[in-house]
């Protein structure tokens, strides 16, 4: 009588788990991106970067470093569509300290004046 009620007990475990495993969408994401290898077809890369828009009427300037006072390497057009890397703490520009690092570039770009179309992890 024990053993049906372990065997019961662990049944209803797995369907409680169901299809994806303890690990949930992850395991699933992973085991697609395995039967795609092993079928001789190669998984979409992720993106290293998200993207984000200029809003500033007259542009941006891409600076050396995450400050008004360092270098300017680059100056960015409005409505401009850009990789952003990652993000940090910087120089205060018009209440706001974060600054973007730009894809391409060698260089760092305030928040204030980028949208970002998604999150972007820290530096």
């Amino acid at each position: 009588m024990v053993k049906k009620t372990v065997t019961a007990c662990v049944l209803a475990a797995g369907l409680l788990i169901g299809p994806l495993g303890a690990s949930g969408w992850a395991a699933d994401e992973a085991g697609a991106a395995g039967a795609a290898h092993r079928a001789g077809v190669e998984a979409a890369p992720r993106a290293a970067h998200t993207f984000g828009i200029v809003v500033s009427q007259s542009g941006v300037n891409v600076r050396s470093k995450p400050t008004t006072y360092s270098k300017v390497v680059k100056t960015l057009a409005p409505r401009q569509r850009i990789g952003l890397v990652c993000q940090k703490r910087g120089k205060w520009v018009d209440g706001n300290p974060v600054w973007y690092r730009v894809h391409g570039v060698n260089g760092w770009v305030a928040a204030r004046y980028v949208h970002n179309l998604q999150p972007v992890r820290s530096c």
